[in-house]
């Protein structure tokens, strides 16, 4: 027997102990209490000044939003705010510096009290030894620069502090926290304050010993460019770019190049072409030629916007130049061989292994391949569909869609359709590839073709060749797309299962009434009786309700229509007949009532006598629904049928909850109104027009025109085959009959005399108002009726037993 408590080890035990040890006592747990009555002000002056570490720690978070709320008690506040700042902890004190950057973002705090209070705490800990603490100081540094004014910022010396923090002597994270506070000081200072007292300290740090720093400033002169603008970025800052693209060091290199395409935008045309064209296309020629080339990921990640930022100053000729590097740098073979150029590593290099460093070659090799299929619509998009055509770009894409690595594979199929776009007629040309990527037997490159899936299917559509049908290049497309419905069925990735089949939605503007009606609809009726997730199912209607709105023949709607209503209605399963009852209200929205009367309202008046209470439940809410449907006096059998069947289920509900959800839903009814078949509905009009726009004649279908689409309500019982064809009005009554109790007898004998009574009402209705008719009876008075009968009949029950 205690062999089964072997998992019980004594470590475990021995972990219990220790945890219990950190218990607080019942003295420290009452000293943590505070009274009730003390204000936000009070409770943060005790925590202050005799508060634990958890407290206080607590309090700095919530400090800036109770300073808010009551800006006159900052200057009671911060004082000891101060205070515990410089005696607290290192988890406090990285709390705080977060508190100090919300501080100053509020814009509440005056200038005196950050000049008397923030500004020495910022001096004090943006050198702290934490490494989390001191960037969360530094944040708040940057912040005390943008949102101080200038007469507030001369007066705390940060340029000074600046030009401090950036001296060779202090530390190397010293240094590039000093490229950040310069940058910032950059956006608040004018241009020629930059150039006299902030860019000797840029000079120097991208001259600095370390690479790390010299890096970190090479990347903030994209912000200090723009700061400045032109003329000072041609004058001081571009000079130090094409130094630091001749570093020794490929990570300065690297920033470098990715620099100086990025500062492009901001400057004019000439200046592109005459600075800074003559220096990038010779560094990418020497670039794709040198050993080692770890720099060419660098390049493959930059070659997208080099074109976009370039292509004012591009002419055909350096286009075609543009292709060939571009499709020299997909090749695998141009991606060559060599060791690390990281600062220090070359002398460790000689110890790894030979396994190692073919690995990392190989995962240089995937980084380019990757990036480069990333900017593939760049590319195109640069260049034009003409030069795209005739280079031989098609190829490179054709081999970037079979690449061994899936994230490749992936980041294309999630572009090709900008591809597409951009060849415009041409874009049949991508099908096979298309087709390909569609085959892939990897879930995330599946997926990453969903959101775009209409988007590259109508590109392929729109406009047909000379002599072809415009879907004649799609027909080797559906059985890739329905392998990839049926490949994402079997995974757990149901959100994406649902964005497919919504995206299945627009294939009706994309192929034809006949390969959907064909292909894609059996899959989507079979997916209702499956086991798949409910929002899987609920898009499924959907999709099926837009197929079934776009139908071109009567008799494919007609099949279609009665085989998913016969399905869902007549389920074995709740949750189908619950399906049917949203499917009830996507008709309601798309169709017009001739449509709703014909295929669903008979069906939805069974379920409200349903044997699973909740879908007696969810029905109940359609009741005020159907009646909105039906026109008078033509529909005034549908009516009397409806109210006959709202009032058996009132008398007959024994479950309180949903006994609650029909009497609203009688209460609904009885206040809703029937038109007359005289007035006009537009509305009503304007959805019967839509749903017949697409439905062409077809002689040998109007055989159908006329016949029922279902069967009469009495053979649409759920779950049961009908034996024999009754009235509608019969078969609803005799739903319920079987073995039924006495008392429920007794009920449906009253309910036929209200039925008898309501009927006589709606006979006699001629009288009322031209424009609308109410319901036979009012609510209140059908409560009072139907605690009538159950009064009557318990009294019948009583003396019977007697």
């Amino acid at each position: 027997m205690f062999q089964s408590l072997n998992w019980l080890d004594d470590e475990d035990v021995q972990f219990e102990k220790t945890c219990t040890k950190g218990l607080l006592s019942s003295e420290e747990i009452e000293n943590l209490r505070f009274s009730e009555t003390l204000s936000e002000l009070e409770r943060a002056t005790l925590i202050l000044n005799d508060g634990q570490e958890s407290q206080k720690i607590s309090l700095a978070d919530s400090l800036p939003s109770i300073l808010v709320s009551e800006p006159a008690t900052f200057s009671e506040i911060l004082p000891q705010f101060v205070e515990m700042t410089n005696s607290g902890s290192t988890e406090l004190l990285n709390i705080c510096g977060q508190c100090v950057s919300k501080l100053l973002m509020t814009g509440k705090l005056t200038s005196q009290q950050i000049s008397t209070y923030l500004v020495p705490l910022l001096w004090n800990h943006i050198n702290s030894k934490d490494v989390t603490a001191q960037r969360s100081w530094l944040n708040a540094l940057v912040t005390f620069i943008l949102k101080s004014s200038k007469e507030v910022l001369m007066q705390s010396d940060v340029i000074k502090l600046a030009l401090d923090k950036g001296n060779l002597a202090q530390k190397t994270s010293c240094r590039i926290a000093c490229a950040e506070i310069i940058t910032a000081l950059c956006k608040r200072l004018d241009p020629g304050q930059v150039e006299s007292d902030i860019f000797p300290a840029i000079r120097m740090l991208c001259q600095d010993i370390d690479y790390d720093v010299r890096s970190a400033m090479c990347g903030s002169l994209v912000e200090i460019s723009q700061s400045i603008g032109e003329l000072g970025t041609v004058k001081l800052l571009i000079p130090e770019i094409n130094e630091l693209l001749q570093d020794e060091e490929v990570q300065v290199r690297n920033t470098a190049i990715s620099v100086l395409v990025d500062i492009c935008p901001s400057l004019s045309k000439d200046i592109i072409s005459q600075m800074l064209s003559p220096t990038i296309w010779p560094y990418l020629d020497v670039v794709i030629c040198e050993k080692p080339s770890y720099t060419l990921v660098t390049v493959a990640r930059i070659i997208g916007r080099l074109g976009v930022n370039l292509a004012d100053v591009m002419d055909e000729q350096r286009k075609e130049w543009y292709v060939r590097y571009f499709m020299k740098l997909c090749k695998p073979s141009h991606i060559l061989n060599g060791t690390s150029e990281n600062g220090g590593a070359e002398s460790t290099m000689v110890q790894i292994t030979l396994e190692s460093i073919e690995k990392k070659e190989t995962d240089v090799k995937d980084s380019i391949a990757y990036l480069c299929a990333y900017n593939f619509p760049a590319i195109c998009y640069n260049v034009g569909s003409r030069l795209v055509l005739e280079s031989g770009l098609l190829d490179v894409l054709t081999s970037l869609s079979s690449h061994h690595h899936f994230s490749v594979r992936r980041v294309l199929a999630a572009g090709i359709h900008e591809v597409a776009k951009i060849l415009g007629n041409d874009s049949r040309l991508l099908l096979p590839t298309y087709q390909s990527l569609l085959e892939d037997t990897n879930t995330e490159v599946l997926i990453a073709m969903i959101p775009n899936l209409p988007t590259a299917l109508k590109s392929f559509v729109s406009p047909p060749l000379k002599g072809q049908s415009p879907t004649i290049g799609l027909l080797d497309l559906i059985p890739a797309l329905l392998g990839q419905e049926e490949h994402i069925s079997k995974t757990r990735e149901w959100r994406a299962y649902t964005s497919l089949i919504e995206a299945w939605s627009e294939l009706t503007t994309i192929l034809t009434p006949e390969q959907i009606h064909q292909k894609f609809a059996p899959r989507l009726v079979k997916l209702l009786s499956s086991n798949v997730m409910l929002p899987v199912k609920r898009s499924v209607l959907k999709t099926l309700v837009k197929f079934l709105h776009t139908c071109k023949y009567a008799q494919q709607r007609h099949e279609l229509t009665a085989q998913i209503v016969k399905g869902l209605s007549r389920g074995k399963k709740f949750n189908q007949r619950l399906l049917f009852v949203d499917l009830c209200f996507l008709v309601l929205e798309k169709f017009s009532k001739k449509f709703f009367k014909e295929y669903c309202f008979t069906p939805a008046l069974l379920l409200i006598n349903d044997p699973t209470p909740i879908v007696r439940i969810k029905s109940s809410s359609l009741l005020p629904h159907l009646k909105s449907q039906l026109k008078m006096p033509s529909d005034r059998p549908l009516l009397q049928q409806l109210e006959a069947s709202s009032r058996r289920s009132l008398m007959s509900e024994r479950n309180k909850d949903v006994l609650t959800h029909i009497q609203r839903a009688v209460i609904e009814l009885d206040q809703g109104d029937v038109k007359l078949d005289s007035e006009p509905d537009p509305d009503d009009r304007k959805r019967e027009e839509e749903q017949n726009m697409f439905i062409v004649r077809d002689d040998r279908h109007e055989h159908l025109k006329g016949r029922s689409s279902l069967p009469e309500m009495g053979s649409l019982e759920i779950g049961r085959k009908p034996s024999s064809r009754k009235s509608s009005l019969s078969s609803l009554s005799d739903h319920h009959t079987h073995n039924e109790h006495p008392t429920g007898r007794a009920r449906r004998k009253m309910s036929h005399a209200v039925m008898s009574l309501s009927s006589r009402r709606t006979s006699t209705g001629g009288s009322q108002s031209a424009t609308t008719r109410r319901a036979s009876m009012p609510a209140p008075q059908l409560v009072d009726v139907t605690n009538k009968a159950r009064k009557s009949s318990s009294v019948k029950l009583k003396s019977g037993h007697k």
